[in-house]
């Protein structure tokens, strides 16, 4: 049977009567109704996969839109379900149907819809495998007492789904379903596992298992405080196997002696007692002793910890904060955001933040505990301190997130600080986040784990310096280098952009790509369309540029400054303090004063003293006329870096 006519008969028959369904029971008599109509018997569904796949869209498909339908007649969704089952590995199929609706129009439509597609996915294979386990013959059915109507057992699955919130939620059914000796959800099983009250552990670490392709074996033990699978790890021969014990509250001592029981009784390698948060001493202790070297104590970040190691990020990180004085000699900013009516886009207000809202800082912690939010762009002119503040957040979300982690405590979000000044016009964020696990922090973890993570908010995303790549491209690969890196906002998902203002000569064009108007020529996004919000950093005022002079110099330096108003208008701009104080000799002198021209004073100034102190065998002309020629050579070949290596020989 083609599909055409199932899709057709859902759409007919459920469609028009959708207004009439109000409960559960009149649904039933509508898939009834539909599998009739094309001869399919409701109590005996067919044996081979397109049957069965066909039974499946009916029983999942009514009440869903017309687009979700569509999606799963696709033959490479199909194909894709079939390779899950065969291999079982669900995560196959999310693989297959991200690369699916990243280019397929489908993809379009289902995202303007606000529709989860992992949720639709795990909902489609969770009732595939009810359907699948009831392939039998009428003969086998009447030798079995045990198998009930397969409509009232597809009616409970759809009112179980109903009652979980996530898909991680979803998945963890599916994986029950398929490790039960009887293809019926039996109501005994299934409320002891719903009153396992630590259910939503389960269905994180089953989330984090089939992340890193451990596979599972069919035991399974659920109480009302603790539940038990066995995962399999691959190892050098082999796999390791692993018996995983998740209690409700707090691991005691006795947990430790019943994991070592199962583990004795089901043969395993390793016991693993996981909690959501709390460990006695007791129990850590227990499991330190010689005889209980194959037992281990987790919670779920410390097992997370075990395969996503930060050390050497967060170790850069803080030699760079520190190397860099920020811990020293940060100053808060104030940030402002324009506030349209959304009809009509006109601005309505601008709403500022400063010492009385705390700062940047307090807004960006109200925007990290807002769910509704998930990507915030910070805007500020040449060299008012959007590195610094990237930097200073990051430093100061990470002690938050050491303390947390040494008191084992809820952890917040990891802040991750990546720098953009040195990927290539057409970014690909798939090498932009290798780049930085792999290249630059040794961080041994494959996209699959980093997705996970993302979406489990367990990190901050801080992307430094948009405007520092985006101006070696044109406008359109500006946009489609920001959808790019938009790909990782995901639900669940914090991510932070920064970039100059004049970077967009438009405020209007800014704003629209900042908010995620403007669309990309390239694939567009996964999963649900993100929320966008932009601030914008205000320059300094007298008071901050007082306070951050008096971290560089003396209090009659800093009046200095303070009493010439061409030196206080630079000043104004965090990045110029230094080399304002670098300059200050010849400025006292009467020399010209714009921003160029500090520099040139500063830059000057620091050769004079390598000179004297005969760190450079070079006159000053020789680096004056290298430092000219280097520049030309830059700007003319709109190369905003440029290796020794390349200078050309007129340089050399």
């Amino acid at each position: 049977m083609a599909f055409d006519p199932i899709i057709k008969a859902i759409t007919t028959i459920a469609g028009s009567a959708t207004p009439l369904v109000k409960n559960k029971l009149e649904r039933h008599e509508l898939v009834i109704k539909i599998l009739r109509k094309l001869h399919l018997n409701p109590e005996h569904p067919p044996a081979d996969f397109t049957g069965v796949y066909q039974y499946s869209l009916v029983e999942y498909g009514v009440g869903k839109p017309e687009p979700i339908l569509e999606l799963f007649r696709q033959k490479e969704i199909q194909q894709a379900l079939r390779q899950a089952f065969e291999e079982n590995k669900f995560s196959l199929l999310l693989q297959e149907a991200d690369t699916f609706l990243d280019w397929h129009c489908l993809g379009d439509q289902i995202r303007e819809l606000e529709i989860d597609p992992r949720r639709e996915f795990y909902e489609f294979a969770a009732v595939f495998v009810q359907v699948a386990k009831r392939t039998r013959t009428p003969a086998e059915v009447l030798t079995n007492q045990r198998l009930g109507s397969l409509q009232n057992s597809l009616n409970q699955l759809q009112q179980h789904f109903d009652r979980l919130p996530t898909a991680e939620g979803i998945r963890t059914e599916i994986a029950q379903l398929l490790q039960q000796n009887y293809p019926l959800l039996q109501a005994t099983e299934s409320a002891t596992e719903e009153s396992c009250r630590a259910l939503l552990l389960a269905q994180q670490l089953q989330g984090w298992f089939e992340t890193l392709d451990y596979r599972f074996e069919p035991y399974q033990v659920w109480e009302e405080d603790y539940f038990e699978q066995i995962i399999n790890i691959p190892a050098r021969r082999g796999f390791d196997r692993i018996l995983v014990r998740g209690i409700a509250g707090e691991v005691q001592l006795a947990d430790v002696v019943a994991l070592g029981q199962s583990v004795e009784q089901q043969n395993t390698d390793e016991g693993w007692l996981v909690t959501a948060r709390r460990l006695s001493r007791s129990a850590r202790d227990e499991v330190e002793k010689r005889e209980n070297r194959h037992l281990f104590c987790y919670t779920f970040d410390e097992l997370l910890d075990e395969t996503a190691d930060f050390t050497n990020y967060i170790t850069w990180l803080e030699v760079e904060v520190k190397g860099k004085g920020i811990e020293q000699m940060y100053v808060p900013l104030a940030c402002t955001k324009e506030e349209f009516d959304p009809v009509s886009k006109q601005r309505l207000a601008v709403s500022r933040y400063d010492q009385r809202d705390g700062w940047i800082d307090g807004y960006v912690d109200l925007w990290l505990d807002d769910p509704a939010k998930e990507h915030l762009s910070v805007l500020g002119e040449f060299g008012t301190g959007k590195t610094w503040f990237a930097f200073h957040y990051a430093w100061t979300a990470l002690q938050r997130y050491l303390q947390a982690k040494q008191r084992g405590i809820q952890r917040p979000r990891l802040p991750l600080v990546i720098t953009l000044r040195d990927y290539s016009k057409a970014l690909n964020v798939e090498n932009v986040l290798a780049g930085f696990f792999f290249s630059n922090h040794n961080i041994r973890i494959n996209s699959e784990v980093f997705d996970q993570l993302n979406r489990m908010g367990k990190l901050l995303l801080i992307f430094d310096g948009f405007d520092e790549m985006a101006a070696k491209v044109n406008r359109q690969q500006m946009i489609n280098n920001f959808w790019e890196l938009a790909k990782v906002v995901v639900p669940g998902s914090k991510v932070i952009l920064t970039c100059r203002t004049e970077h967009f000569p438009e405020a209007k064009e800014g704003r629209a790509l900042l908010n995620a108007e403007l669309q990309a020529s390239t694939v567009a996004l996964t999963g649900e369309a993100p929320q966008f919000e932009v601030l914008e950093l205000e320059k300094f005022n007298d008071e901050q540029i007082r306070q951050v002079l008096s971290f560089r110099a003396d209090k009659v330096t800093v009046e200095k400054v303070m009493d010439n108003p061409q030196l206080l208008d630079l000043a104004r701009r965090p990045v110029m303090t230094e080399l304002i104080l670098e300059a200050l000799p010849e400025i006292e002198q009467g020399k010209p004063v714009d921003l160029s021209r500090v520099y040139l004073y500063a830059v000057r100034r620091k050769m004079e003293r390598d000179i004297t102190a005969e760190r450079t065998f070079t006159s000053l002309a020789d680096k004056l006329y290298f430092l000219c020629e280097l520049s030309w050579e830059m700007l003319s070949t709109d190369e905003m870096s440029l290796n020794y290596r390349l200078f050309p020989d007129r340089i050399r």
